[in-house]
C-alpha cells in the first residue's frame, strides 16, 4: 500500500510540474494531495488523512482552482530568450543541495535514535490529542494563524472588490 501511495503522490507531483496548462496541473495536484492523504492513514494518524482531503483537496484546491480560471483570461507572452545557462545552474543547485539534505538527514542523531528505539514508535493520533495540542499548548500560534488567515480574507475582497 506504502508503495501504491507513494506513487499517487509522485506522478501527481510530477505531473503538475510538467503540465503547461495550469487547470490540468490543479487537478494533478489534487491527485497528489489524495497521495498524501493516504499515506496519513498508513501512518495511523485518520485525523491528518481527513484533513489533507477537505482542507486541501476540497476547500484549498476549489479556491485555487476558481483563482486560476478567474485570473487565466488571457495568454501569458512568451519569454523573450532562452537561458540555458541559468537552467543548468539551477539543476546542479538543486541537484547539489538534495544531496546535502539526504547526506545530512542520514547523518542525522534523531535518525539513529529513531534506529535505536525500534517498536517504540508513538501512538496514533486522535481527536483529542489534536484538541488538546492546539488549544492547550499551541493556543498563541492558532490564533495568529486566525489572524493572518482573517487578514488574507480581506485583502482578497479588497482586491477584488474595488468599489464597495
Amino acid at each position: 500500500m506504502f508503495i501504491t501511495f507513494a506513487l499517487i503522490t509522485l506522478l501527481g507531483a510530477l505531473g503538475m510540474l510538467a503540465q503547461k496548462n495550469v487547470v490540468v496541473a490543479g487537478l494533478c495536484m489534487v491527485a497528489t494531495f489524495f497521495g498524501v492523504a493516504g499515506l496519513f492513514v498508513l501512518l495511523a494518524n485518520p485525523v491528518a488523512a481527513a484533513l489533507q482531503m477537505i482542507v486541501y483537496s476540497g476547500a484549498i484546491m476549489v479556491l485555487v482552482l476558481f483563482v486560476i480560471m478567474m485570473l487565466n483570461s488571457h495568454e501569458e507572452e512568451k519569454a523573450q530568450s532562452s537561458r540555458p545557462v541559468q537552467r543548468w545552474l539551477s539543476v546542479a543547485l538543486v541537484a547539489a543541495l538534495a544531496f546535502g539534505s539526504v547526506k545530512l538527514v542520514l547523518a542525522s542523531q534523531g535518525l539513529k535514535d529513531l534506529a535505536a528505539r525500534g517498536a517504540d514508535l508513538p501512538q496514533a493520533m486522535n481527536l483529542h490529542r489534536v484538541g488538546t495540542a492546539l488549544f492547550a499548548d499551541h493556543l498563541l500560534g492558532f490564533e495568529v494563524a486566525g489572524l493572518l488567515l482573517l487578514a488574507a480574507m480581506v485583502g482578497a475582497v479588497a482586491l477584488t472588490k474595488r468599489n464597495l
